[in-house]
């Protein structure tokens, strides 16, 4: 998986221009799939099939886990040459059958606290494993699919101070505004961040323009998060993973704080998000 040596950090959330502050209303509809939404993780390393999804994206290996959100999306978690690399896309349900947009299906079944997974891949491959299943809570807004709006920018540590504002997220206009303004060599990923969900179940997702993932752990309390990223995971090099949340006029104000490993730049990411369903 490609490693970023930027601050996504210092790169990740933009904050609308608003003239109030505090909290905004917080009402939203629940999203569609809360009640099937979790994470199921494999009890022991199981040889995965080789789909055409994952020969599309190179996502081969070992599988690890499979999140179901809140907002109708799933992530595959396979490990490859010792790190975890991530799928997502859409999913559906049919009775106790999950079905996995350009993936197969996942059909699982409680015995007592473990699941008996089977997974049929499109290619007619399938494989069966046991796993945990951890089902997300639903007691938070925050937890569902969010769509880009807008991202802020804000980066320290250059000789002047910078801040852009830009429509989504996309990373080859950050690039420019990075190096514009004395960051040189960002190693950015081509393509765009395109949703960031928040789970029940306890994950922080990051879900990219061509249909990989950034997954890790996340803890929420009050209008802070707390997260760490999944080994092999593009934001690795973020020193600290905190975020604040806000609401206002239907949608959510995430705002990052954080510095690069074994760097003196550190910046603000402000993202404007919008629920998906």
């Amino acid at each position: 998986m490609k490693k970023i040596l930027f601050s996504l950090v210092a790169l990740l959330p933009l904050l609308v221009s608003c003239g109030k502050e505090g909290k905004g209303d917080t009402t939203f509809e629940d999203p569609h799939f809360i009640q099937y939404a979790g994470r199921l993780v494999a009890n022991s390393a199981v040889p995965a099939a080789q789909s055409s999804a994952t020969k599309a994206t190179g996502l081969i290996g070992i599988l690890k886990s499979i999140e179901f959100t809140e907002s109708g999306l799933y992530v595959v978690g396979r490990e490859v040459n010792g790190q975890l690399e991530f799928l997502t896309g859409s999913y559906s349900v049919n009775g106790n059958t999950y079905n996995l947009n350009n993936f197969g299906t996942v059909e699982f079944t409680m015995l007592g606290s473990t699941a008996a997974v089977i997974i049929n891949y499109l290619n007619g491959m399938s494989e069966a494993l046991t796993a945990q299943f951890l089902k997300a809570t639903s007691s938070n807004v925050i937890y569902r699919g969010w769509t880009i709006d807008k991202t802020r920018v804000t980066v320290n540590g250059f000789h002047t101070p910078a801040t852009a504002d830009f429509v989504g997220c996309n990373f080859d206009e950050m690039a420019k505004f990075l190096n514009d303004n004395g960051h040189k060599g960002s190693l950015l990923p081509s393509g765009s961040l395109k949703s960031i969900s928040i789970t029940g179940a306890g994950s922080i997702i990051f879900g990219f323009s061509d249909n990989t993932a950034d997954l890790g752990t996340c803890t929420v309390s009050g209008n802070s998060v707390s997260f760490s990223w999944q080994s092999g995971s593009r934001l690795m090099e973020v020193e600290n993973g905190k975020a604040t949340i806000d609401y206002m006029d239907g949608k959510c104000i995430l705002k990052i704080e954080a510095a690069l490993k074994g760097s003196t730049t550190s910046g603000v990411v402000t993202f404007v998000l919008s629920p998906m369903d």
